[in-house]
């Protein structure tokens, strides 16, 4: 007699370790699909929202579900989606990570064709206007596509406190980036090729620390850089309580025992760890930060700031270029649309959001009606 059927445990619903809201909703995703769907359509109550149902993997046989609104998302997008997810000839799924990978069109890209989230009310708000959701069984992270670099800046907590302070915090997440980025190349370019820019009592503090350096300049940083990668991974893979410990401990080792030895100079780890901590400010880019941080630094540090300019018009050059799946990636700011201005670095209250943004390519562009349009027909 054939034993019945169990379902597997779940994990219990509980808020996300990333986009956590001060005020909102706090539920997140966990990994069973089901229960997933079920997250977002006690949202999406509407018929419009469809979902096909696909089997990858040879031996895992996986399932796999693309979600969109039948009235909203952009047919053209969906049939190229659709098609590439049925491309997929693998022995295995395991999570979205392996769907995200083949859904890029160019696969040596720096930037991926597919956001990664995992809470339903944003990806509700994602399929309103007019992205598609792609949910993988086993896997408590959900796909939207397509996706923009705008993306990265927003923030749940943007739309759930209120519209004060948003246009700061969303500047202030665009700088710090920047500064993850380009600050340890900007401080070996001016240290070392551009010193009449450094006011004197800085340059004379700077002189002083890296006096007995025992590392040229370069070297020294690309040093404390991995150090601090490897710091950043060892917490990953480490349990909570121990991963604590090592920070601390490590942080303490690097920052105050190897400058005051003199094996490694303050400024130095200074700058590192303030491009280190600005690179968080962007959860889903740390990758991309991390890799950014590394070429700018051999950039900075052997062609000063002139080729430090350089090379960010080549990386804006390159990144205005990306076009996925009808959406420009530096959208609504190259190309410069200005009815998305509305929700991008500013963000006007919700009433005045009439129209869906048209970086992404939808069917349906009204979002609402105009609050007195629809209090004069009552």
């Amino acid at each position: 007699m054939a034993e019945p059927k169990q379902s597997p445990p779940e994990r219990s619903l509980t808020e996300p370790p990333t986009g956590q809201v001060l005020l909102g909703p706090r539920e997140g995703f966990v990994e069973s699909i089901d229960t997933n769907v079920a997250l977002i359509t006690k949202r999406i109550k509407s018929p419009d929202l469809k979902w096909i149902k696909l089997t990858i993997g040879k031996y895992t046989q996986t399932k796999i579900l693309l979600g969109y609104l039948d009235s909203i998302a952009d047919p053209t997008v969906v049939k190229a989606v659709l098609s590439r997810l049925k491309k997929i000839n693998c022995d295995g799924i395991i999570d979205t990570s392996y769907i995200s990978e083949c859904l890029n069109p160019n696969r040596k890209a720096l930037y991926s064709a597919a956001a990664s989230e995992e809470k339903p009310d944003v990806i509700v708000a994602r399929l309103l206007e007019g992205r598609l959701a792609i949910l993988v069984d086993g896997s408590p992270v959900v796909l939207t596509i397509p996706h923009i670099f705008l993306e990265n800046v927003q923030n749940s907590n943007d739309y759930y406190s209120g519209n004060a302070g948003v246009t700061l915090k969303r500047t202030i997440r665009l700088i710090g980036a920047l500064i993850a980025i380009l600050l340890p190349g900007f401080f070996l370019a001016v240290s070392l090729y551009h010193l009449s820019i450094i006011p004197l009592n800085t340059l004379a503090a700077i002189a002083n620390a890296t006096d007995n350096d025992l590392f040229p300049p370069i070297v020294e940083m690309i040093i404390v850089i991995l150090l601090f990668e490897i710091i950043y991974e060892a917490t990953l893979v480490m349990p909570k309580h121990l991963g604590s410990a090592t920070s601390i401990i490590a942080v303490f080792v690097v920052g105050e025992v190897a400058a005051s030895v003199g094996l490694l100079s303050a400024p130095t780890v200074l700058v590192v760890a303030i491009s280190g901590i600005t690179s968080y400010i962007m959860p889903n880019m740390i990758a991309q930060i991390s890799m950014l941080r590394f070429i700018f630094c051999l950039i900075g540090g052997f062609l000063g700031l002139y080729g430090l300019v350089a090379g960010f018009i080549v990386l804006l050059v390159y990144t205005a270029s990306i076009d996925h799946y009808g959406a420009p990636f530096l959208a609504p700011f190259a190309p410069y649309i200005a009815n998305d201005q509305k929700d991008a670095l500013e963000k006007v209250p919700f009433p005045e959001m009439i129209a869906r943004p048209q970086s992404i390519p939808n069917c349906n562009p009204i979002r609402q009606r105009p609050m007195e349009e629809s209090s004069g027909k009552h």
